[in-house]
């Protein structure tokens, strides 16, 4: 079924939104508010359909020509065809409606989003896959082999390897991870440029000084390690057993790092010190918090949380859940995947 469609806004995720003839809610990719639209319908679910763009009839002002000539086809980029500032202020508002919808905050002081200091050429490893001597990423919505020898997010010395593994395939069908020159292999933050730039907003949100810092999720102690000399203590929490060998390696005498869960760690820890000298940062993965680590902070109540979440669903229903003991000093989002329609944000809130 084709039909013509007016796309009022973009939602979380890329795509426009936009409205049947008889009322129906449906999703078009790659497309700009304002635009008019003749799409067909792929996809029908209970409350919304999916559409893809068969032409564009009225074309937005602020639309731009990709510079990938795969995008639509990969499944990555979803925002090549939208100019930067654009881009910054589209997912600024995905926030502020995820707030609204879903953690029932109605006036947040949530920030401009802070821009990664390169649009392009920011990733610093990429996954490729090789299948049937094709070198490429996945398709959109699909495990189908998008052929590529160049991604114009990932920095020059990852494509100079992309390149040549496209010219010189490996036989057996597998996924490959290419990066910049490291010798740690744990996770670490792609963009390094605009995560400087989230650890600074990190920084600030945790004051000048304080007794207790317990960073949850710590990873391999990106955040830790730029905080400790700003605390008297600083207690790491990381599942993975890699990571914090890692952390440990480089740690200063007020550094601690635990490895496993947070529900396991995070009440030992906030025993540690009095509430209200503790501060508690959260980085969990896109899943948010887990039922158990909000009734923890909800028994020891630290007197400051930094919440960082790189989704914004999870991270307004953690809020609302949070706002029984808890109110949002101020929400700063952060542009670590430009092109891309993820979303990275930092929330500080204080004990009510």
């Amino acid at each position: 079924m084709e039909t013509s469609i007016l796309i009022e806004s973009i939602a979380f995720g890329g795509s426009g939104v936009g409205r049947l003839p008889d009322g129906r809610v449906c999703f078009v990719p790659f497309t700009l508010p304002g635009e008019r639209v003749l799409a067909r319908v792929v996809r029908e679910k209970k409350s919304f359909l999916e559409a893809e763009v068969v032409r564009l009839t009225e074309v937005s002002v602020g639309r731009v020509t990709p510079r990938c000539p795969i995008f639509g086809k990969c499944g990555g980029c979803a925002y090549q065809h939208i100019a930067y500032p654009r881009q910054l202020d589209t997912k600024r508002e995905q926030v502020r409606e995820l707030l609204r919808r879903i953690g029932g905050i109605e006036t947040p002081d949530l920030r401009p989003v802070l821009p990664s200091p390169s649009e392009w050429e920011y990733r610093n490893r990429i996954s490729v896959h090789v299948q049937d001597g094709k070198v490429g990423f996945h398709g959109r919505k699909s495990h189908r082999i998008v052929p590529t020898a160049e991604c114009p997010i990932a920095t020059a010395h990852v494509n100079e390897q992309l390149a040549a593994l496209a010219k010189s395939p490996p036989r057996e069908d597998r996924r490959i991870t290419l990066r910049e020159r490291s010798d740690y292999r744990g996770f670490s933050q792609v963009n390094a440029g605009a995560a400087d730039v989230l650890a600074a907003v990190v920084a600030d949100m945790l004051g000048t000084e304080g007794g207790l810092l317990v960073d949850a999720y710590c990873g391999a102690g990106f955040f830790s390690k730029n905080l400790a000399a700003k605390f008297s203590k600083t207690i790491g929490i990381e599942w993975s057993a890699g990571a914090v060998r890692a952390a440990k390696a480089s740690a200063a005498e007020n550094e601690t790092y635990l490895a496993g869960a947070v529900e396991t760690h995070l009440p030992q820890a906030l025993e540690a010190s009095s509430p209200a000298g503790t501060a508690v940062l959260l980085d969990p993965p896109a899943e948010g918090l887990s039922p158990e680590v909000v009734d923890i902070l909800g028994k020891y109540r630290p007197a400051t949380l930094v919440y960082v979440s790189c989704d914004p669903a999870t991270l307004s229903r953690d809020l609302k859940k949070l706002g029984s003991w808890y109110s949002i000093v101020y929400i700063q989002p952060v542009d670590l995947f430009p092109q891309t329609a993820e979303i990275e944000s930092a929330a500080k809130l204080i004990l009510l």
